[in-house]
């Protein structure tokens, strides 16, 4: 089963963001779900050690980790509304942030 976060707000700015990206990391050792993960508008700043856990995290458990903004932050892909598209009609969940 696979799970397609959609945050919209900037985890290092925005608690309730920073909250889906905590869940999204806490799923992902489960292997019952995997999780996918597209910020809309990217991470933010990178100090936060709470952030680098859960990318981390995401990252090992081969979770797909995506943004919509231009300004590509590592470890996060590139991609476009049109794949975005594909990915939530694909997702046997989708949850919005």
């Amino acid at each position: 089963m696979t799970a397609l976060f959609i945050i919209t707000g900037i985890p290092s700015e925005d608690r309730r963001a920073k909250e889906a990206l905590r869940i999204a990391a806490g799923i992902s050792p489960w292997g019952k779900v995997h999780p996918t993960v597209c910020f809309k508008n990217g991470i933010g700043q990178m100090e936060d050690p709470e952030i680098k856990r859960y990318l981390t995290l995401l990252n090992e458990t081969g979770s797909n980790l995506y943004t919509l903004n231009i300004d590509v932050e590592t470890p996060l892909q590139p991609i476009n509304k049109s794949d975005l598209e594909k990915l939530q009609k694909n997702s046997s969940i989708k949850l919005q942030f």
